[in-house]
C-alpha cells in the first residue's frame, strides 16, 4: 500500500485518448469552409497555394490588354489584372467547396478541376505562368493545425471538469 495513496482505490473510466483526435463533423465542415474560403481569398490576392505562398505571375501583355478591355472571354466580368486573381468568370473559384466531413477529415472539393490544374501545371507550350489554387500553402497549414489544436484544447477542458475516479492496485 502506498502511503501517498492510503487505501483509496480510484477507477479511470470513460477516458478514451483516441477520442480527443478525432472531431464532429460539424467542425470538420466548419474547418472546410475556412480553408475553401481562404483559398479563394488568397487568389483574389494573387497568392498561389505553393508551400511558400509565392504571388501569382503576372498575366502576358497580351492577355492583360484583352482582359482589361473585357474582349478575355465573352462573359468576363472581372478585369482585374494586378495581381491575377483568377477570377475572370468567378466560375472556377467558385467551384472550391467543403463537402464530405467525417470524424478524422474533411474534403474540399474542385468541381472546375481542370481548369484548376490547367493553372497549377499549365502546359510547357504555352509559356503560361503557374498559378496554383489547388491544396494549401504553408500559412494556411497553420490555420488549419490551429484550429484543430483549439478543437483538441476545448476537448480536454471539458474533460478536466469531469470527475475522474482511479483504481490504482499497489
Amino acid at each position: 500500500m502506498s502511503p501517498l495513496l492510503g487505501d483509496k482505490r480510484v477507477l479511470m473510466k470513460n477516458f478514451r485518448p483516441d477520442k480527443l483526435v478525432q472531431q464532429r463533423r460539424s467542425a470538420w465542415l466548419k474547418l472546410g469552409g475556412k480553408l475553401a474560403t481562404t483559398i479563394k481569398q488568397d487568389a483574389e490576392k494573387g497568392i498561389s497555394q505553393d508551400p511558400d505562398g509565392k504571388p501569382f505571375p503576372p498575366y502576358k501583355e497580351s492577355y492583360a490588354i484583352k482582359k482589361a478591355a473585357g474582349k478575355a472571354s465573352p462573359v468576363g466580368a472581372d478585369r482585374q489584372i494586378s495581381p491575377p486573381n483568377l477570377r475572370l468568370t468567378g466560375t472556377m473559384l467558385g467551384s472550391i467547396s467543403p463537402q464530405k466531413a467525417t470524424k478524422d477529415s474533411v474534403e474540399i472539393i474542385y468541381r472546375d478541376g481542370l481548369k484548376v490544374l490547367g493553372n497549377a501545371n499549365p502546359p510547357a507550350r504555352l509559356k503560361k505562368g503557374k498559378r496554383n489554387i489547388f491544396g494549401l500553402n504553408n500559412k494556411n497549414w497553420g490555420h488549419a493545425r490551429d484550429f484543430i489544436d483549439d478543437e483538441i484544447d476545448q476537448k480536454i477542458l471539458k474533460f478536466n471538469r469531469k470527475k475522474v475516479f482511479f483504481d490504482i492496485k499497489v
